[in-house]
C-alpha cells in the first residue's frame, strides 16, 4: 500500500477494503470457483501491500498439501520450494498457527538453508506467512514475498493478517466441495501434482529398497541438486527417465 493512502485502522474499515480490493483483482481467463477466488486474492495483498507475489498454501491432514493459487507463475514456484526443501516460513507457520514475518531471507539462512538459498535466487529477500485458520480448522497458510520490501509495517501487518482472515472465509463460504461432492477445480489440480509425487515416492522407495522418508528425502536432494521442482523430479520417475539404475548417477 503506497503511503498515500489513508490508514485504515479500524478492522470493520479494513474487511471492507480486503473485500474491495478483492473484488477489483482479475483472476487468470478461464479459472473460476474458489481456485480464482483466491487467485484474485493473492493478486489484491501484492497490489495492496507492493509487495513481488503471494500464494495461498493448502495444508490440511484431509485434503492433504498443495499450493491452492498465486498471483503468478513465478510466486507459485517459490511457493513449491518449500515442499521441495520441506522446510521454511509457511511450514513453520502452519505448524505454530503463528504468523512468521522474516525480512531478510539471507539472515534466516542456517534455519532454513535448501529454502533460503533457492528463494534468494529466485529474487525473494523476505517472506512474510501468515496462518489461514478458523479456531481449531486450519486451511494452510497466506505468504507474501518482497523484493526489496523490507519489514511490514503496522498497517502492513493489520492488511496482510485481514486478508488471511479473507482467504479464511472463502474456504468456509462451502465451495471448497462442489454441488457434486467434488473437490473444487483449482484445489483439486494442486493435489493431484501431490498425488504424483507420492506415487513416484513408492517407486523409488521400491526401486533403491528404502524407506519412504528416505525416497522423499533423495527426491528432494535430486531436485536441489537440479535446481528444479520436486514435481519434475516425480514426473521423471513415473515416465522411467530415473530409474534404479541411473538414481545414482547424479547427486542424490
Amino acid at each position: 500500500m503506497n503511503n498515500t493512502e489513508p490508514f485504515v485502522s479500524e478492522p470493520e474499515e479494513r474487511r471492507r477494503l480486503v473485500r474491495l480490493l478483492t473484488s477489483q483483482a482479475q483472476a487468470d481467463p478461464g479459472l473460476v470457483g474458489l481456485g480464482a477466488a483466491l487467485q484474485r486474492l493473492c493478486r489484491a495483498v501484492t497490489e495492496a501491500l507492493a509487495l513481488r507475489g503471494a500464494s495461498v498454501h493448502l495444508m490440511t491432514e484431509s485434503l492433504g498439501t498443495g499450493v491452492a493459487a498465486s498471483s503468478d507463475a513465478e510466486s507459485r514456484a517459490v511457493a513449491e520450494l518449500q515442499f521441495t526443501s520441506n522446510e521454511g516460513p509457511a511450514v513453520v507457520a502452519f505448524r505454530t498457527r503463528r504468523p512468521v514475518l522474516v525480512p531478510e531471507l539471507r539472515l534466516a539462512a542456517e534455519r532454513w538453508p535448501g529454502f533460503c538459498s533457492l528463494a534468494l535466487d529466485r529474487g525473494v529477500d523476505g517472506v512474510f506467512a501468515f496462518p489461514v485458520q478458523e479456531g481449531a480448522v486450519s486451511f494452510g497458510v497466506l505468504e507474501l514475498y518482497a523484493n526489496g520490501h523490507g519489514p511490514l509495517d503496522a498497517r502492513g501487518k493489520a492488511m496482510a493478517a485481514t486478508f488471511a482472515r479473507a482467504a479464511t472465509e472463502l474456504f468456509l463460504d462451502g465451495d471448497t466441495i462442489t454441488a457434486a461432492g467434488e473437490l473444487d477445480a483449482g484445489l483439486s489440480a494442486s493435489l493431484v501434482e501431490r498425488a504424483r509425487i507420492h506415487q513416484a515416492q513408492g517407486m523409488v522407495m521400491v526401486d533403491l529398497r528404502v524407506t519412504l522418508a528416505e525416497a522423499l528425502s533423495r527426491m528432494r536432494a535430486r531436485a536441489f541438486a537440479s535446481d528444479t521442482t520436486l514435481l519434475d523430479v516425480a514426473d521423471q520417475v513415473i515416465s522411467g527417465i530415473l530409474t534404479a539404475d541411473t538414481w545414482t548417477s547424479g547427486d542424490s
